[in-house]
Order: structure tokens, then sequence, then C-alpha cells
């Protein structure tokens, strides 16, 4: 499995925006390792690692689990969730 890194276009620790042609690169290169895409990840600085408005509204991919990484506060912590349709799931983690 591949961990696919990519830049945050907003200039703040309070949102994050791929690039489009970035993210359509890297899904180009998991198809061509015949890898699996299978989800997204981005840290919360300063709040909990649940799902902001931003987050539900912009997720696109329905199938993605949603990583994301509580670093800010005094635990580190993290959460997964499926977002579709505006609607949340909580997945519970369990690491074999």
């Amino acid at each position: 499995m591949t961990v696919w890194p990519m830049q945050n276009m907003e200039a703040t620790p309070y949102s994050f925006a791929i690039n489009p042609d970035e993210q359509e690169l890297v899904l180009s290169r998991i198809h061509e390792r015949n890898e699996t895409f299978v989800g997204i990840y981005h840290s919360h600085p300063f709040g909990k690692p649940v799902p902001s408005k931003d987050d539900v509204t912009f997720s696109v991919y329905s199938e993605a689990y949603y990583f994301i990484a509580s670093v800010g506060g005094k635990e580190e912590e993290l959460c997964c969730y499926k977002i579709n349709m505006g609607k949340v799931k909580h997945i519970d983690i369990k690491i074999v």
C-alpha cells in the first residue's frame, strides 16, 4: 500500500484544498500500479478529529474512508469516517 501526500493549496491551517490536477495525477498513478484507492487523510491541528462542514460539503468519494487526525491538543487522535451525500458515519479503526 502506498501513501500519497499532496500539497494543501490553502495557506492556512484552518482549511485545505487539493489541486485537482495533482489529485488526478495521483489517481492515475494508483491505477497504473494496480493499487486500490482506499481513503483520504488530513489533520485538524486545532480541533477534534471529526468532519468539519467543509469536509462534508467537499467529500466527493463515497467509497473512500476519510481519516482525520487531531494533532494540536493535549492528545493526538485518529478517527475514520464514511461520508456520503452529506451523511457521516463513524468507522471504528482496528489495528491488527
